[in-house]
């Protein structure tokens, strides 16, 4: 076995211990924003579903209004149209 002097036990210490702080310094900073992605990509994901689901909702709706039915509904109810020959009831509603 070959006996090292002391000086390059020092010296082998002192380069290991270099690169170890190289190393620390470079890859802490990648792993922070790894980890940040990460939980930017899950609320992501999560707005995702959500829109999704406000989408199929707001889709559903406009099908409904496309309808004969509905745009019936709409011209009714919204405008005040009657068919002919049908009267329309208008409520009073009393000053207070």
């Amino acid at each position: 076995m070959i006996k090292m002097k002391p000086n390059n036990k020092r010296l082998r210490r002192v380069f290991v211990g270099l690169v170890c702080c190289l190393l620390l310094f470079t890859i802490v900073p990648r792993a922070k924003t790894i980890f940040e992605l990460s939980a930017r990509k899950k609320e992501l994901l999560q707005e995702k579903a959500r829109l999704t689901q406000v989408n199929t909702e707001r889709r559903q709706a406009l099908d409904a209004i496309d309808s004969p039915e509905g745009i019936e509904r709409i011209a009714r109810e919204q405008l005040g149209m009657v068919k002919n020959g049908e009267k329309t009831i208008i409520k009073v509603i009393p000053d207070k």
